[in-house]
């Protein structure tokens, strides 16, 4: 039997404590908390779940916090993980997010989970990985319970072309109420898997059956696909999916409605706006 060849996971874990436990759906504060630790303990059982299936497997583990990325694991760049080190890791990973719990942060920024930063910062711990190790297969995996931001489209759409050129495959698991335009979008264009699970109690089963498998080997299985992607951009202004916008020709800001002057770099537009557009509420 060919042996598989060992694989390399960033897993990214949504941690923004505004999104758990504040999360407007009605849910008491304790059901809140305890639904956090039944997904931290499924998602701990994934990894060890990983790390069995190959001892060669690679693994970095990140939180995306608020207003910050966070590496869970390793504390230090490692030469590699193997069974006997799950416990450790166990260990390692819920001591930082006990410390993280206990941070104060500022209330400009607890409510932008940095999901872009952290797959950036995967897709560098990967650039520098693969160089000296190019028969792993690498790809990314985001659990998310915050909603989109926004201000974060560039920068995810720049890491979504990363990904691409690298072959680097996004998967996304997605836990919040609504769907995640930028993570349909992440998944489709890198040929990984996106799904939306109904109840948080069955995640630990969502996650072994539907992302275990890495990308070699999901050829062999059918897996449920994308009903649609919305392939729309944000805008900057109003945070709505816009089909038609504006663009600083700088910053690349998008606008559902004409802005003389960017609101993000404070470029003034050199562009003459006929009367019919300038008062239009928004572009057709």
């Amino acid at each position: 039997m060919e042996q598989t060849s060992a694989g390399f996971l960033v897993l990214i874990l949504d941690t923004n404590p505004s999104h758990w436990w504040r999360n407007g759906d009605g849910m008491p504060a304790n059901q809140s908390d305890l639904s956090f630790q039944k997904t931290v303990e499924s998602v701990l059982i994934f990894v060890s779940s990983y790390l069995l299936l190959n001892r060669s497997n690679r693994l970095i583990f990140l939180a995306a916090h608020a207003g910050s990325s966070v590496t869970l694991y390793p504390d230090a760049l490692s030469e590699s993980e193997s069974g006997d080190q799950i416990g450790l890791i166990r260990n390692i990973v819920l001591k930082k997010l006990l410390a993280l719990s206990e941070q104060t942060h500022d209330s400009t920024l607890k409510s932008t989970t940095s999901i872009s930063g952290s797959i950036s910062r995967g897709l560098c711990c990967m650039n520098r990985v693969l160089k000296g190790n190019a028969d792993l297969f690498p790809r990314i995996f985001v659990i998310q319970r915050s909603p989109d931001v926004p201000e974060h489209y560039i920068s995810i759409m720049n890491s979504i072309f990363s990904a691409q050129k690298k072959n680097v495959a996004i998967d996304a698991c997605i836990l919040s109420q609504e769907h995640s335009p930028f993570m349909q979008q992440a998944t489709y264009l890198t040929g990984g898997i996106y799904y939306k699970p109904r109840l948080i109690d069955g995640l630990l089963q969502y996650l072994i059956t539907l992302y275990l498998p890495d990308p070699n080997v999901r050829k062999m299985f059918r897996f449920p696909s994308q009903e649609s992607v919305d392939f729309r951009a944000m805008c900057f202004c109003h945070k709505k999916a816009v089909s038609t916008a504006y663009v600083c020709p700088v910053c690349l800001s998008l606008f559902c409605q004409f802005q003389p002057i960017c609101s993000t770099c404070g470029v003034r537009s050199r562009l003459s706006i006929p009367k019919k557009l300038a008062t239009s509420k928004q572009p057709k």
